[in-house]
């Protein structure tokens, strides 16, 4: 079975400068949906200090892979790495 890529929708939601703001409140997808979730990691990385994001598929549940690493996206307004 193949995934969709996501990582166009995760490089924009990395590329929006959210000065303070909440992600999911600027989000253009909805926040439930693949490219949703995918844009909430895009700004979760960049708020976090990461790199931009690579290879970015949905995995199992409410997670997104982004390269090696796995990150829930279960509750919108806190984002956290799994694995």
């Amino acid at each position: 079975m193949t995934t969709k890529d996501l990582t166009a929708e995760a490089l924009a939601g990395f590329s929006v400068d959210l000065a303070g703001a909440l992600a999911y409140q600027h989000c253009p997808h909805y926040t439930s949906s693949p490219a949703g979730m995918a844009w909430l990691v895009g700004a979760w990385l960049r708020s976090t200090g990461r790199g931009a994001p690579r290879d970015v598929r949905m995995s199992r549940g409410y997670a997104v892979r982004v390269g090696d690493m796995l990150v829930s996206v279960a509750d919108a307004a806190a984002l956290f790495r799994i694995q």
